[in-house]
């Protein structure tokens, strides 16, 4: 049995080697031979998208120091201008998409940890 790659490599099952996709190799040609004969391999594994989402969004903060700070700083003055205000901070659209963002995020780095 082979599995699919995100690459152009194969996967043999049975042993977990990786075989690259080269006319000259052997294994590679022992996996067209059993794909003619009507087999087929198992699909690749779908990388889960929301690794990049997060890996971007730590980038950004890394590359701009405040990133973090900023959306924490966001959220202090809606919470303290609401509070003036004797309102609570969630009636404010730009202070419930900012919580939300910032929840997503927060949930996104639990469920990869």
């Amino acid at each position: 049995m082979y599995k699919l790659t995100q690459t152009k490599a194969i996967l043999r099952l049975s042993d977990g080697a990786t075989i690259p996709a080269e006319p000259a190799n052997t294994d590679y040609v022992a996996f067209l031979d059993w794909k003619a004969a009507g087999n087929m391999p198992e699909p690749a594994d779908v990388p889960d998208p929301n690794i990049a989402v997060l890996a971007e969004i730590d980038r950004i903060e890394t590359e701009n120091k405040a990133g973090r700070g900023v959306r924490e700083f966001i959220l202090e003055i809606l919470e303290e201008n609401a509070g003036a205000l004797g309102v609570d901070p969630l009636e404010n659209i730009l202070y419930r998409k900012a919580k939300a963002v910032d929840d997503q995020i927060r949930a996104l780095r639990e469920k990869l940890k």
